[in-house]
């Protein structure tokens, strides 16, 4: 199976990808098979995307085509396994790239052709607690969904050992590709600056965290070190991008803790707002721990980050040492350990010079490895 592109006259090559998580919902997956539909596109492939969710507009915008798929979730499944099935009978498709196992469950033909992404936080970890024999039941899902693949595509060395660790997965099957990532400064208005602008207004120094707001992700321990924080730095803002489960209890904890001044909720921002707001950000902090079965499988929000020139402050948990460089692009922190966040921050703060330091590092790592006209031809390789 080969996808790639060479020589003068190009053979076109057909690929089919099947997302549960796709444009214009937002998210990390989201903007992974959405960014990765577009490189694809751009490097003349005919691509052709089974998404769930109503048509958008802005489907028809793409130089891509996508086909979309509603109703209850294990029927939607099942039509847009049936629908790939039919398409890989009457046409001609190189590869068949699948957001995680859950999109290519049903999928009875072709799996050969599948490469299937895993991203950690759908692989289960202990079997012996209370649910033993669900989570069995949901193992057994999982290795059946992966079974007869052409490969899997884990986003994280910690992934990868996970997979082999609880899955039994065969480590040839498996290959590392961390997730690619774009900007999108030429898509920025003069109503988005303005937005971003009146956000900040003249607060500083910025600590930013960008991710869904769930109990895993760690604001709390931001939170919790902004006190110490403000006694050095009166007006220092703290930006929380993104909704969740948790959201209405991280607003509690910031008003009972007399931090409505210093904290920001700003839901879900459009890219071009996240980019402004890295770029007038001193600090990307995002400090997960392993909450139950959920875990940081990677963390592209610290690579977007970098991209901005923003050192980040990560914790030990999951697979955030393959995002974060310790001591070169950020700082790891020990998962949970509030003294030892508190202190980091305040020490990125404090130290323009190493910040800004680790901000140029990451910034030059993030280009070289993580642009999605250089990560994409590792996704294509994969395939071979």
């Amino acid at each position: 199976m080969d996808v790639r592109l060479s020589g003068k006259n190009k053979e076109i090559q057909v690929i089919i990808i099947t997302t549960q998580c796709f444009a214009p919902k937002i998210g990390g997956i989201e903007s992974l098979m959405t960014g990765m539909a577009e490189a694809m596109a751009k490097r003349g492939i005919e691509v052709l995307v089974l998404a769930d969710g109503k048509t958008h507009e802005s489907d028809h915008k793409q130089k891509y085509k996508i086909k979309r798929f509603t109703g209850w979730k294990p029927l939607r499944r099942l039509a847009k396994a049936k629908y790939l099935e039919k398409i890989c009978s009457n046409k001609k498709v190189n590869a068949i790239y699948a957001d995680s196992w859950k999109s290519i469950e049903y999928l009875k033909k072709y799996r050969k052709k599948v490469l299937v992404l895993a991203h950690g936080t759908e692989i289960p970890k202990q079997y012996w607690t209370i649910m033993l024999d669900l989570m069995r039941f949901k193992k057994n899902r999982i290795i059946n969904s992966y079974k007869d693949v052409y490969k899997i595509l884990a986003n994280s060395s910690y992934t990868k050992d996970l997979m082999q660790a609880s899955l039994k997965i065969d480590t040839n099957l498996i290959k590392i590709i961390h997730p690619g990532i774009d900007v999108y400064d030429d898509f920025i208005t003069e109503e988005d600056k303005k937005n971003v602008s009146d956000i900040i207004g003249k607060n500083t120094p910025v600590i930013t965290t960008l991710a869904r707001v769930e109990e895993r992700k760690g604001h709390i321990f931001i939170l919790n070190a902004l006190p110490k924080i403000r006694e050095k730095f009166p007006k220092v803002l703290y930006l929380i991008a993104g909704k969740g489960p948790n959201l209405e209890n991280i607003k509690l904890t910031t008003k009972e803790m007399n931090l409505e001044n210093n904290v920001k909720f700003l839901g879900w921002i459009t890219e071009p707002e996240k980019s402004l707001i890295l770029k007038q950000s001193d600090l990307f902090v995002m400090t997960p721990t392993t909450v139950g079965e959920s875990v940081e499988g990677f963390g592209m929000a610290y690579i977007d980050a970098s991209f901005h020139g923003v050192a980040s402050i990560g914790s030990d948990s999951g697979g955030v040492s393959d995002a974060i460089l310790d001591n070169e692009t950020g700082i790891i922190c020990e998962s949970g350990n509030q003294k030892m966040i508190t202190e980091k921050i305040l020490l990125l703060l404090e130290n323009k010079k190493l910040r800004e330091s680790m901000g140029e590092n990451g910034k030059l790592r993030a280009i070289e490895n993580y642009a999605w006209d250089k990560k994409i031809i590792e996704y294509l390789d994969a395939s071979n």
